[in-house]
């Protein structure tokens, strides 16, 4: 039975993959400086982006959601560097303690411990920690669309 713990294994101190697809299909797009949505995977990043950092195999094990991340969000601080969208994906996000903003969209609400928002595919979002403690987030992102395509592509060995 797989387990994960993000105490054990975290990723640049506040977050770590918890679960992971073989197959990395979604993509992570931002707007580039004409406003234009653009993969940022075509880009050079400073650090390494938690999709390029690998799950144990035993953890590798999802058949259809893409991953399972955690994050405990400092102080201030938001959970990407950029507003982001991905076009071919949707995730369900579970406020796990303190309180924070969740911007979705053009919608920005307060969110607080036992919250869970919805984030459809091709809507600009990020999570910010407006409370006193760090805000613990867990991220489970799921193929849609185009990603679904890519997937049973990816696991049928076809490579585009």
């Amino acid at each position: 039975m797989p387990i994960a713990n993000w105490k054990t294994q975290s990723f640049n101190v506040i977050q770590s993959l918890l679960f992971n697809n073989p197959h990395r299909v979604i993509e992570y797009s931002v707007q580039d400086e004409n406003g234009e949505w653009k993969n940022r995977a075509d880009s050079p990043a400073l650090v390494t982006r938690l999709y390029e950092y690998e799950a144990t195999d035993e953890r590798t094990c999802l058949q259809t959601i893409q991953f399972v991340h955690h994050m405990l969000i400092p102080l201030g601080g938001r959970h990407v560097n950029e507003l982001h969208i991905h076009p071919d994906a949707e995730e369900i996000v579970v406020i796990t303690r303190g309180s924070g903003m969740a911007l979705v969209g053009e919608e920005s609400n307060d969110v607080e411990t036992g919250d869970v928002i919805y984030v459809p595919p091709r809507t600009p979002h990020e999570f910010r920690n407006t409370g006193e403690e760090l805000l613990g987030v867990l991220f489970i992102c799921v193929s849609t669309g185009e990603g679904l395509s890519k997937l049973a592509a990816a696991r049928d060995g076809v490579v585009e």
